[in-house]
């Protein structure tokens, strides 16, 4: 099965990715899938990095820098460029710090024959012993409900970025990935879509450890939190339009928790600020 991987780093050099560093050892149990994998590097850093393919035994990558630090959506689309003109079915997204197993590399490399309908494979994603990802959609608090188990999603739901395989026929169909959400919300927009083009998702029954730093305001700066914020409520207000004005009150609640847990009050001020936004 022909597939395309793409890693995105920004200010790592790639052996120091967690992602790299079990991608490389995963592969190379898998040695006889080499030939129908194409890697890409999309390096966001400002400087670019020296990469030597003799280190990576056999595994095609070519390396993209691109300084601009658009985000995530350009360097998914030139991946989804590259998928097209190499034939490939499935389009994989990673960031840099996913922790990948021989399990799930086993998993998404001997895929069953899905339903035609099915436009994402994706594992579980667990964040400090919590299963973050896939989540049901319809809730503004996914993560206090129950979790989506193994098999076709039929019900909506949301899954993070990185170890998602997204079908480029799909991607094809809906025009690639939507560079108003060029870092955050980016995957609530990709999973709106698919079910909103009637579409489902299928969850492989294994696990997979990523850090999710926005778990924790401690760890957030303002700026990262501004562009959380910006579009999260980009996509409540023009896409997930039905619970729009729910997700206003939970704004209220979160600012009010936000002025009384949350030690950088700049943060609260621009929920403020963004409250009174219309």
């Amino acid at each position: 099965m022909k597939m395309t991987m793409v890693v995105v780093f920004y200010r790592q050099k790639p052996e120091e990715s967690k992602t790299v560093q079990t991608l490389k050892h995963t592969l190379l149990v898998n040695k006889d899938c080499l030939n129908e994998i194409e890697m890409i590097f999309y390096d966001n850093s400002p400087e670019s990095q020296a990469i030597s393919p003799s280190d990576y035994e056999g595994i095609h990558i070519s390396y993209v820098h691109d300084p601009r630090n658009l985000g995530i959506a350009p360097a998914y689309n030139h991946a989804w460029t590259v998928a097209k003109e190499n034939g490939s079915k499935w389009l994989l997204l990673l960031d840099h710090d996913t922790e990948l197993t021989e399990d799930y590399f086993k998993q998404v490399l001997n895929l069953p024959e899905l339903d035609r309908d099915v436009a994402a494979v994706v594992p579980k994603i667990v964040s400090e012993n919590t299963m973050i990802s896939p989540v049901f959609s319809h809730s503004l608090r996914p993560l206090q409900g129950e979790r989506p188990t193994a098999g076709l999603q039929k019900q909506p739901v949301m899954a993070i970025n990185s170890g998602s395989l997204i079908s480029v026929p799909f991607l094809n169909e809906i025009n690639g990935f939507n560079e108003s959400f060029p870092l955050d919300y980016l995957d609530h927009w990709l999973f709106f879509e698919i079910y909103n083009h009637e579409r489902m998702v299928w969850l492989v029954d294994v696990s997979l450890e990523h850090e999710l730093s926005v778990m924790d305001y401690s760890r957030v700066s303002l700026k990262r939190y501004q562009s959380i914020l910006d579009s999260e409520m980009n996509f409540y207000k023009k896409y997930k339009r039905d619970i729009y004005s729910s997700y206003r009150v939970q704004l209220v609640k979160r600012l009010l928790k936000q002025v009384v847990t949350v030690k950088n009050k700049k943060i609260a001020m621009y929920t403020f600020k963004r409250l009174l936004s219309k």
